[in-house]
Formats: structure tokens, sequence, C-alpha cells
């Protein structure tokens, strides 16, 4: 495992907070590809914007910047080049791991041999990325922070868990920083669930229901939104859900910006009912601590679209593995945690942010050790979970249910999928290992 760096702000000061938002929508100017389902995908419009939204807080001399961007998800390597163009502060960089922007990962191009990834273009999302940041940072003001958490009684409808066990992450979190007047600066949203609503037939670019989560909640004067996704993998998506549609009461048509907006609004919705509840917590320290840590790479696929170039350099793999960053997020007063976040490099199966592994004896590693829950590690009455967040790795899975060899557990006529796009099996276990290191220092 590589250097720990741990950032503590000063505790005693008042919190601040500032947001911004930059549009990194693409020019269709050349083609764009879009990224989540199948080669040469190649988008025909713009149905609504693609952005960057960074939410800036601090209570000493050091800002913490919580950036999330509306793709698929962003290699390390470009997280870096924000940090570098950030300086003085400690940012986060979180991918929303929307399916209908472009390729920023190379994948998804016009067929598998060929990468999407466009240079200028993730050249663009840097420096609109860090543009965000340092507006982010020069709005800071004085503010007061009210968490809120809710899980809702139907929530599990907007799931579709194709996976044994059927297992959710699904508290919807919000913080919300009012400044001296009672205005909202900003808003963060904290929920797990695929932004694949459109489904794999559409090719006009949008940020999916996320875009109606974020509308609906500044429309409500609720200041800058920020979305940040959770554990996704499982897999925890609206794909599969049968969702009744409020106006109509049938059934939302499926892979339609009504069914997009029914999600998103719903989110929204239960964030608006919650904070009407919420309490005001006072805040004198923010720490933010990293790891880089480093996770055996046995997935093929992966290590051929290397060979072929299609990561653009990014990502490199050395002795049979691949360094990404593991954080931890503490928002703490008087030494005493009001609200953490695990940040995770990828997909997170719900089973290790919450619990409820089950270890089916047909898998290939029945009798591995179940991995403590990250959120379970944690003490504060509020606990966040970021996916995606400084890279992307792929799926990750208890260790316990990797199952890549006949026979198939619960049944199943054939490999799960999750296999195919997570790094290996021993993903798992490096990361819980390196968060709970992170936890006890």
């Amino acid at each position: 495992m590589a250097a720990l760096a741990v950032f503590c702000l000063p505790a005693g000061a008042e919190l601040l907070a500032g947001a911004a938002a930059r549009k990194i929508t693409p020019k269709l100017d050349r083609p764009v590809y879009l990224a989540g389902f199948g080669n040469n995908r190649a988008a025909t419009g713009v149905h609504d914007d693609l952005w960057a939204r960074c939410l800036a807080l601090r209570t000493g001399s050091e800002p913490v910047v919580i950036c999330a961007v509306d793709l698929i998800g962003l290699f390390h390597d470009d997280v870096q080049m924000v940090r570098a163009a950030v300086p003085g502060a400690r940012v986060i960089v979180a991918a929303t791991h929307v399916h209908q922007g472009p390729d920023t990962m190379g994948q998804w191009g016009p067929k598998q041999t060929v990468s999407g990834l466009d240079e200028t273009y993730n050249a663009f999302v840097v420096a609109e990325t860090a543009a965000a940041a340092r507006e982010a940072i020069a709005r800071l003001t004085p503010v007061r922070m009210f968490p809120a958490a809710v899980t809702p009684p139907d929530v599990a409808a907007y799931y579709d868990d194709t996976r044994p066990p059927v297992v959710h992450d699904p508290e919807i979190l919000s913080l919300v920083f009012r400044d001296r007047r009672g205005r909202a600066v900003a808003t963060l949203v904290n929920w797990n669930n695929h932004p694949e609503a459109l489904g794999s037939r559409n090719t006009l670019i949008t940020s999916d229901y996320v875009h109606y989560t974020r509308q609906m909640l500044e429309d409500a004067g609720f200041g800058t939104a920020v979305f940040v996704n959770g554990a996704l993998g499982g897999m925890q998506s609206p794909l599969g859900a049968k969702i009744i549609d409020p106006g109509t009461g049938q059934p939302a048509p499926k892979d339609s910006f009504r069914f997009a907006e029914i999600v998103g609004r719903y989110a929204a919705r239960h964030v608006i009912e919650s904070q009407k509840k919420a309490k005001s917590a006072a805040v004198d320290t923010l720490e933010y601590r990293e790891t880089q840590a480093r996770f055996p790479v046995a997935n093929q696929g992966f290590l051929m679209a290397a060979k072929l170039g299609l990561f653009g350099g990014r990502k490199a793999f050395s002795d049979g593995a691949t360094a990404a960053p593991v954080g931890y997020l503490r928002i703490a007063h008087g030494g005493t945690p009001v609200v953490e976040a695990a940040l995770v490099p990828g997909e997170l199966y719900p089973e290790l942010s919450v619990g409820g592994a089950v270890c089916d004896p047909n898998a290939d590693y029945p009798d591995a050790l179940v991995e403590k829950p990250l959120k379970k590690m944690l003490s504060a009455p509020f606990r966040m979970l970021f996916g995606l967040a400084n890279d992307e790795i792929g799926y990750i899975l208890p260790k316990c249910q990797w199952d890549e060899q006949p026979p198939f557990t619960f049944g199943a006529a054939k490999r799960w999928y999750g296999e195919v796009n997570s790094t290996g099996p021993e993903a798992a276990p490096v990361l819980a290992a390196a968060f709970e290191q992170l936890v006890r220092r």
C-alpha cells in the first residue's frame, strides 16, 4: 500500500461553503461515442447539459472541494490534472456514472479494439472541473450545515437488483449549506442508483435522472445541487424497475425521459421532505484522508484494453496490479464526527457498503473471509459512500461471491455480469483493508 496522506484542517474555525457549476457538454462537431452500454453508440444530439459541479468546504486554511462530473468515470490520471490546477485545496472528483455521456475511459468506441476516448474533450473536462472548483472556493461564505437522511418505504421499487442476494444501500442523504440569511448556498445529495434510466437505445446526451433531481432541488431554492452516486454494483439500476407514473397511474414508459424524470424527482422530493425536519449541525473540523492501494488485475479484458491503448496511456498496470485511491472524509464537531464518507474508486456492491453478503457454495471462493462493510466501520450519524471517486476500476464485489467458473451461484446458467467488469476477486479485500486503516488513523 502506498503512503497515506492525511489533511486535517484546524478545529475551532467557522464553517464556510461555496459552490459552482460549469457545463461539460461536448460539441458534436466530431463523433462522440456514448459510454456505458455497447460500442458504436454515437451521440445524435443534446437533451440536457452535462455538468461539473463543485462544493467547497473550509474550516481552516485549506478547503476540501467535492466535485461531481456527469461522466461514466474518470481515471485517476485525469483527476490528478484537476488537482494540479487547484493549488492549495484538497479536491475530490466523483463521476455520477451516467450512461448517456461521452466515453472518457476509452472502452466504448466504434468497435471493441478502437478507443472512444477524445483527448481534447478530456482536457476540456479537466479544465472546466478545475475552474468550477476554483470558483467554488472563491465563493466561500459562512454557513450552517443541515444533514438529513431518509429511507423511503417504497425505495426498492426504483431499483432492479439483478443478482442475488438482493441487497440495497437505500438511504437518500443530503447536506444543505445555508448562509447567515438562511439562503441555501448548495445541497449535496448522495444516493445509490445507476443513471441509466434512458437505456441503451438513447443517443441524446443527457445526465439522465440526475438532471431532474438537481433541477427540482434548484427550482425549490436549494442552491447549487451536487449529486454524488454511491454503491451501484449488483446492479442497482432503474433499468428493470417497474415504476408507476404518478401523473397517469400507469406504468411509466420504459427507456424514456419521462421514466428518468420520475426517478430523478423521486430522489429530489425525498431530499426536500427530509430537509423539513433537518437540524443545524455544528462543524469545526474537516478531515480528508487518502491512500493509494494496489489492486491486483486478473481481468484479461482490462489487460488487453491497456495493451491496445484504449485508455490513452492512463491506468498503468505494474507487476500485475494497478494503483487506485481510497479515501475517507470526516466532518466533525468537538472531535465527534457528524458526517463521514467512504470514497471508493469504482462501483461497490451494497453488500460491501451495508452488509448482507451471501457466500453460495458454488462460488469460486466460498470460504473467503467476508469483508467488513465500509459503512459499519463508521460512527457518524450520517454515513455516506462516494462511488467512482477519484478513479474507476470497475465493479467491486465480495470475494466469497466471486463466480467465474461453473457451477454458478444461485442456479445461474452463465457467469454473472459483475466479474466481467472487475479487476478481480482481490478488489474487495484490498479495498476493505485500505479503508479500515484510514478510519483507524
